[in-house]
């Protein structure tokens, strides 16, 4: 029977009431699968705008016979039940319901990507994700989810490939403006299979590779990217099957078209690595 790996997360009106409500509508949609809820943790926003307040999240273990679309249609739909309504990215939400996982299963495209990009380095994600799929694979790293939580307090660098050194300059100039660069270091790899010729290869608590496309308005990021995807084991080739890197640990394919937002998330995936994560007292 498939397995699938969900969050759910909310900071707005009765956080608790809403997640609640959320469960309620997942077994719904469910009723012949198995679900296993994780414990409620608060944690504090990551990313987004200023002024939101804490975030409650726990993590769903299902196993059910639908496909990853049929239940990614369903989450959909119980967000817009709930009042969901994506305008900003990282913004305060009345619920927030994503695919983290679904059997070893990769998907790459514009509007659907499994495993979840940011599920790697997100404690508040890996936190209940341990405590009831612990020895789920995740197939990008090949790691369980119980070793990759445990990573996040690895003392290692987050590593940034470029394919250019300009594009480096222009990404450090940006951090610099927010933040010191002391635990970045920083490959150039013009090429994706560059990535497996460093010598002496980076030991990286997270490995991220910024890229941007020479002409976004002519072809989507994703498809540009894709060869990176390829050699990071994020995407599957569509004739030859599972690729397979080399790479060890959790990585990131990060849009790096806006130099601003790229920086800004480079800054979030460190922030989301060690953000606290607290569980809650007194759940039935």
């Amino acid at each position: 029977m498939p397995r699938t790996l969900i969050s759910l997360g909310a900071n707005l009106g009765n956080v608790a009431e809403t997640i609640s409500y959320a469960q309620q509508l997942l077994r719904e949609a469910f009723p012949a699968g198995d679900l296993r809820f994780s414990s409620l943790f608060r944690t504090p926003p990551v990313g987004g705008p200023s002024g939101q307040g804490d975030f409650i999240n726990c993590v769903l273990a299902l196993r059910s016979d639908h496909d990853v679309w049929t239940v990614w249609d369903a989450i959909k739909g119980i967000e817009a039940q709930l009042g969901r309504h994506r305008l900003q990215r990282w913004e305060a939400r009345r619920i927030d319901i994503d695919i983290l996982l679904h059997d070893d299963l990769r998907i790459w495209t514009p509007h659907f990507k499994v495993p979840h990009p940011r599920m790697c380095m997100r404690s508040f994600i890996l936190t209940p994700a341990k405590q009831i799929a612990a020895d789920w694979v995740d197939p990008v790293s090949g790691w369980t989810l119980a070793t990759l939580s445990d990573h996040l307090a690895f003392p290692g660098p987050i590593v940034i490939a470029t394919p250019s050194s300009e594009l480096e300059l222009e990404l450090k100039e940006e951090l610099r403006r927010t933040d010191d660069l002391h635990d970045l270091e920083w490959v150039c790899c013009p090429k994706p299979e560059d990535l497996l010729r460093l010598d002496p290869m980076p030991q990286a608590k997270l490995w991220i590779a910024a890229v941007s496309t020479p002409e976004p308005e002519t072809i989507l990021w994703e498809d540009y990217s894709r060869p990176w995807a390829l050699q990071l084991g994020l995407a599957t080739d569509d004739f030859l099957g599972g690729s397979e890197s080399l790479l060890s640990g959790p990585r990131y394919l990060l849009p790096a078209n806006h130099r601003t937002w790229a920086a800004h998330e480079i800054l979030a995936a460190r922030q989301a690595m060690c953000c606290p994560v607290e569980p809650i007292c007194g759940q039935d």
